[in-house]
């Protein structure tokens, strides 16, 4: 029903105009009624009507006031105006103000009712025409999330000009402005002995992502992004003299949302320093993520940044080894980071790792070697666990036993570059089985993209993956949204039945998943830049 307010401050035609009109039969539902603009004005507000109907010459105030103030704040609203004076002036003012109809006294039931019928037809394509623009922004949010992953990794490397990352941020409708900032980096995965908490398909899982991203839904102090396939990253914004806070806020926040949620797994939290300036982001990045190291040797969920400091005091080591901390040789630790560290992430986990060791201890050859051939056994391990065979990853134990390395630097070295190696084969191994699951994922596309219920969460169950790991997925596999990649099958099909059929717009529409033919027409229209008709008509015979 479309709301209507009227405005009259003399009682007869007021209620003749009440009675007059058969409002329901017309789709309209009179919701309120005053007798000057000074008590209209209020009532409006509240009522927030689709119409005014309004008097011009009105004590306190007279329509032409209220009618300004009406537009101004709610500038939706639909205004007719009745008057008794025939006056240019009065006309030419309402026009300004942006009125639908200026009728004159008496007004006749039919011309009344005309009138209302236009305002109908008018006020349901303008509010189609929205509801198809909301579609398709939400549609566009999974481009969105695409390329907000893109701005955090040129917000934080910090090498992208400052006028560049601000421009992206004003065509993604991000607010960077503030006075200082910090980064939150936090994940959801389990360590060894499973997938990663996001990659299997539950309502559980739904809920936690669902909840978790209403988190950051409509506050101005914390943008969240993807950061990896299965970790997040937050943007904390504020007052110089607050962001400690903020940023102790955003922890809580996360903290409880995992605990009153049972997430399960190994949630991990970590915080970076704080900076004062947009283009130091760089450097809270990077003390967040030496935080986000720890989460391999560190039986902690929440890791500061203040806390990354050196393990081991060398001149407490004694040289017959019995400092080192047992904890270190956990193999635990190696094998947690093999299931989920990253290659960005290996330097910073090597260093805090000799850091744990000790300084002193490094200064034994048995225990150098002992230390690489213990990291080399956990590798091959990890990695024929995950499917390798061994002759193919049993490559590097011949040239561990005969390095020579006394300097700390080159010990890091070779750890680092056989951490990579196999995160090189994890990776390739995991692409084979995503390239599985998007293979699967668009075979089953191809075949049911005519059915109109389907959706990133009915595919993603079929595949039987979270809707959130599918949607990363299938946009770092297929170089595209699953929202693209859906339109532009539909699209492909609908101009083929353009050219190759007598089919009407509406019948195409079906046929291709579209249940709403002015939605199918709208999006045709956006993506192929012209009309279902337009392109039939330029278009050649099928051959």
């Amino acid at each position: 029903m479309i709301q209507v307010f009227l405005v009259e401050d003399e009682i007869i035609i007021r209620e003749s105009i009440q009675r007059m009109i058969p409002w329901k039969e017309y789709g309209y539902e009179l919701v309120g009624e005053a007798s000057d603009g000074e008590m209209a004005l209020p009532m409006i507000r509240e009522q927030k009507p689709d119409l005014v109907i309004t008097d011009i010459k009105m004590p306190f105030m007279d329509g032409l006031s209220l009618i300004s103030l009406v537009k101004k704040e709610l500038p939706n609203t639909k205004i007719v105006i009745i008057s008794g004076y025939d006056d240019f002036s009065y006309a030419q003012k309402a026009i300004e103000l942006g009125v639908e109809q200026y009728l004159l006294k008496p007004i006749s039931k039919n011309k009344f009712i005309q009138i209302l019928e236009d305002i109908r037809e008018k006020y349901i394509k303008e509010n189609q025409q929205k509801n198809y623009y909301e579609q398709f922004e939400r549609e566009k949010q999974q481009y969105e999330q695409h390329s907000r992953q893109d701005f955090f990794a040129s917000l934080v490397q910090g090498n992208t000009p400052l006028q560049t990352v601000y421009n992206q941020a004003d065509q993604l409708h991000i607010d960077i402005m503030a006075q200082s900032y910090n980064i939150l980096l936090f994940s959801m995965s389990t360590l060894e002995n499973g997938p990663s908490i996001w990659d299997q398909y539950s309502e559980h899982t739904a809920n936690l992502q669902q909840n978790m991203e209403m988190l950051f839904q409509d506050t101005k102090e914390y943008v969240l992004f993807r950061y990896q396939l299965f970790s997040y990253a937050v943007l904390i914004k504020g007052e110089k003299s607050e962001i400690e806070n903020l940023t102790e806020q955003c922890v809580a926040m996360l903290k409880q949302l995992f605990s009153e949620q049972n997430a399960g797994g190994d949630w991990f939290i970590c915080t970076g320093r704080p900076v004062e300036r947009l283009s130091l982001l760089s450097s809270s990045y990077e003390s967040a993520m030496k935080a986000f190291a720890l989460r391999y040797m560190e039986n902690k969920k929440i890791v500061r940044y203040d806390e990354c400091k050196n393990g081991k005091n060398a001149e407490n080591d004694s040289m017959d080894l019995q400092s080192v901390d047992i904890n270190a040789l956990n193999p635990d630790i190696i094998r947690n980071f093999l299931s989920n560290g990253l290659k960005e992430e290996t330097k910073e986990f090597v260093h805090q790792y000799m850091e744990l060791i000790g300084e002193n201890a490094l200064k034994s050859r048995m225990f150098r070697q002992y230390l690489l051939l213990n990291i080399h056994f956990n590798v091959v391990s990890f990695l024929q666990k995950i499917g390798y065979k061994k002759e193919v990853v049993d490559n590097k134990k011949e040239q561990l036993e005969i390095q020579e390395l006394q300097d700390r630097g080159a010990i890091e070295q070779v750890l680092i570059e056989r951490l990579n190696e196999a995160i090189s084969l994890r990776e390739e191994k995991s692409k084979n089985q995503y390239k599985s699951v998007v293979d699967q994922a668009v075979e089953y596309i191809n075949q049911n993209f005519m059915d109109e219920e389907i959706s990133l969460n009915k595919v993603a169950r079929v595949a039987n993956v979270s809707a959130n790991h599918f949607s990363a997925l299938f946009s770092q596999e297929m170089n595209r949204t699953f929202v693209e990649y859906l339109t532009d099958i539909r699209m492909k099909k609908a101009k083929e039945l353009l050219r190759c059929t007598s089919m009407r717009s509406g019948r195409i529409a079906l046929e291709v998943g579209y249940k709403d033919a002015h939605y199918f027409s709208f999006l045709f229209k956006k993506t192929q830049k012209m009309t279902p008709s337009q392109y039939r008509n330029r278009s050649e015979s099928c051959v």
